[in-house]
Formats: C-alpha cells, structure tokens, sequence
C-alpha cells in the first residue's frame, strides 16, 4: 500500500517567489519534507521514478507556498536524521505534509519505508535496517502543528519475491498495513492497504502524477484532493490500483482556495508627471499579462522577442516556464510532435528543448486504434539539446549537462558538464532544477 502523509507546517529548503514571502508574515507556516529513494542496493531493486516524484511533489508545493526540504537517495541514518530535523522546526500552527516515493514493506503488521542502503537478506534484517512508519508519525505528531498529512507512494515491488514485469513499489507480505491517523493527520496512500501501486511507465507513478494536478486546483478541501485523486487513478488503472486516506481532521483545509474575482481598477493619474524622473523604455518581457497558469496559451505561444528573451526572464517566470516545460515532457500527444519540428527548426528553443527530452527519453503514445513508440535516440536527443544550448537557453544546458555528466549518447565529460551547469545557473531558472543536476555529481 502506498502511503501519503501531509504535515502541513513544513520548512522549505527552496524559496518561493517575493510575491508569496510578504503573505507568510500573517498566514500560518506552510513546511514540507519530500523523500525520493531510487537507487536501491541489489539486482533488479532500483526504481526509476521516485526521483522523479519528488521533484514533481517539491515543484507543486512551491506553487502553493509551502517552503520545502527535497532529500534524494537517503540512507537510514539519514532518513532518521531529516525526518526528527524536520519534525523539531515545525512551529506552532503551521501545517505540515511529508511526501515519501520509494519501496515499502509491511512486517508483522507493522509498515516500513525503505533507505537506499538496505540489505535485502530476510524480514528481520528490513525490521532492524528500515525506517518504521510509526517513528515518522510520532515525531510529526508531536509536533506543535495544527495539521499534519503524509502522502506515501510507496507500494512498488517485494524485494522477496523474483521480478515482475510491472515495477510495484512494495515488499511481501504485499502492500502496507493500515495505520491509523494521528490526531489533526490525514494519511493517504497511493493505494488500499495490503495492495500494490506500480512504479510508472512515465517519469512519474499514476498516483503522483494525480495527485499533482488535483493539488493546483482551486477550491477543493484536503479531502475533496484526495477523493478526486482516487477517482483519477481508479480510471486510469482500471481498477488495478485504488488509492486510500484515512483522515483525523476536524475542520475544512484548503491547499490552494477560491479567490474572489479583483474588482476593476480605478482610473487615476498616477504617472501624470513621472516624466520628469527620466524614465527610459526598458525590456518587456515576452510573458507580462499573459496567464502564465494556462498552459492552452503556452501551447501556441511564440514570442515575437529577441533571440535572448529567455535571459531577462525573472524567477516567477522561469518557474511558469520550467512548469509548462515539465508538463510537457508527460502529457505530450502525438499530433504535438509535427508543430514542435516545424517550430523547433524556426529556432524555437521550447520545442528545441522538448525534442531533445522526447528523443533523450523515448516515449509510447497510446491511440484508441493503435499504439506506437519512439524509440530514445541520443544522437537527435544530443542535436536538438545543444542548438538550444548554444542560444544559451538554461533548461536545455541543464538536460544536456545530466547526459554529459552520465554519458549518456556521448562521452562522459564531467567538465563539459559542469560548465554548462555554471551557464544555467546564471539565469533565474528555479533552484530545484540546479539542485537535481548538481546532486549527480555528488554522487558520482
């Protein structure tokens, strides 16, 4: 069973954007803690998309102003040491949400989140080696927050049992157990308990790829999230996988409420005379006015800017642009392909960028008449990268930095790598982006 736990007071190691910070000086703190364990010890262990959750996870709860600590790969010392860290920094009243993507395992009718540096040998060793999930729910229930939610999609596969040819994210006996939900906690799982949850085709598990989307929705309780979030995944597994919450909480919680519709601005002459400041024109930005939460105008969006509109973008708009780029890297639909070529060749570095994932990646597109695949192919991956590379455009250095640091399609080339991680980082393209490259060579 895969479990989600929110805690909605949270610290966040990434910063939002200066228009969300004034508002937290009179709402209540909003902290997360995001865990993504991939690289699992052992044959046929390691898991392909936590990582990628996590990042998904961290990227939309910055969107909703929660300040968030991402961890990647950690091992058991380390889980202990962010989860108690984590708990310690929670103030009063704030809302907390701990996010864990990676194996689990249920043992004796006890749950347990995996590290990364477990020794899969039997069931007492995962006892004493793995991270108890009731640990986590004390400390975060001890806590002075108001409200506390864990979200574990943790239900990928049995490390016990010989490999499947669909990656669950589990361990024997199946699924997690039930845990019943502290008081002000809501605990939600990526599916019922003692079933399993696959990992993913995509780059993220159909749960957390939900669970994602829903949360930017406006005007929906915590509960109202979590039984959308079901339905979505009951339909898009066809029942195979059925997501569960248990909840503790009295009153209506909002992630992101209605807002009332602004009145009508009112005329005024307030830059009657501001001619004599001697103003000058200066740049504007290929995004101001536009809608930057509607990813129907993205789609057709071409600005009609210099070539280099993209460096004098601020850090809300790179974090709309990185949105829109991630969006499309997992909803993209065959007939999107043509338009991006033709674009891409008109020196689009959006499409330039997003063939180059597409190629880099592969990918399989379902049709009600017929299936087809691309297949990854790292030498188009590499073309369509590095032309947009050389237009300086910082997401498209970013990708080709991770395939030169993993040697992916050319040769390993750690310099190369980090030069061109250097470039990016000169932009205002958001943290987490730099962070996920940056950890590679870490661990290298």
């Amino acid at each position: 069973m895969c479990l989600a736990c929110f805690c909605i007071p949270a610290k966040a190691q990434e910063t939002a954007s200066p228009s969300r910070t004034e508002s937290r000086a009179s709402s209540p703190r909003k902290l997360a803690l995001v865990i993504g364990n991939s690289e699992y010890q052992g044959v046929n262990r390691r898991l392909k998309n936590p990582i990628h959750d996590a990042q998904l996870m961290s990227q939309t709860l910055l969107k909703l102003g929660f300040e968030v600590q991402t961890h990647l790969d950690l091992s058991r010392a380390e889980m202990g040491k962010r989860v108690s860290a984590f708990a310690a920094s929670l103030p009063t009243g704030a809302t907390s949400l701990v996010f864990y993507a990676g194996h689990g395992v249920q043992i004796g009718g006890a749950s347990y989140l995996m590290p990364t540096d477990i020794q899969l040998s039997n069931e007492q060793n995962v006892q004493l080696s793995a991270y108890p999930l009731r640990r986590l729910l004390d400390e975060v229930s001890a806590a002075p927050s108001a409200v506390n939610i864990v979200i574990l999609d943790a239900c990928r596969d049995n490390p016990f049992q010989p490999a499947a040819p669909v990656r669950y994210r589990s361990t024997g006996p199946i699924g997690l157990a039930k845990t019943r939900a502290p008081r002000g906690t809501l605990l939600a799982y990526s599916t019922q308990p003692g079933q399993l949850a696959a990992d993913g085709k995509n780059n993220n598990s159909v749960y957390t790829a939900a669970l994602a989307n829903t949360l930017l929705e406006t005007g929906l309780t915590v509960e109202e999230v979590f039984k959308k979030v079901n339905a979505l995944v009951r339909d898009k597994t066809r029942d195979d996988q059925i997501p569960w919450y248990e909840s503790s909480i009295i009153e209506s919680i909002y992630f992101l409420p209605s807002t009332p519709k602004a009145s009508s601005p009112k005329n005024s002459n307030e830059l009657k005379g501001l001619e004599q400041l001697g103003l000058e024109p200066y740049w504007r930005s290929p995004f101001q006015g536009m809608d930057l939460d509607n990813y129907e105008w993205w789609k057709s969006a071409e600005p009609d800017q210099p070539p280099d509109w993209h460096l004098h973008l601020d850090n809300y708009e790179w974090g709309k642009l990185s949105d829109y780029m991630y969006s499309r890297e997992h909803d993209s639909k065959l007939e999107d392909i043509p338009p991006w070529l033709k674009r891409a060749e008109n020196g689009n570095v959006i499409d330039m960028t997003s063939l180059g994932v597409l190629y880099r990646d592969g990918s399989i597109f379902y049709r009600k008449d017929k299936n087809f695949q691309l297949p990854p192919n790292h030498a188009k991956a590499l073309y369509w990268l590095q032309r947009a590379a050389e237009r300086k455009f910082a997401l498209a250095q970013l990708y080709l930095a991770n395939m030169y640091q993993r040697g992916e399609g050319v040769k390993k080339d750690n310099a190369k790598a980090r030069q061109l991680l250097n470039e990016a980082s000169k932009t205002q393209v958001p943290d987490w982006r730099i962070q996920a490259v940056s950890r590679a060579f870490e661990n290298d």
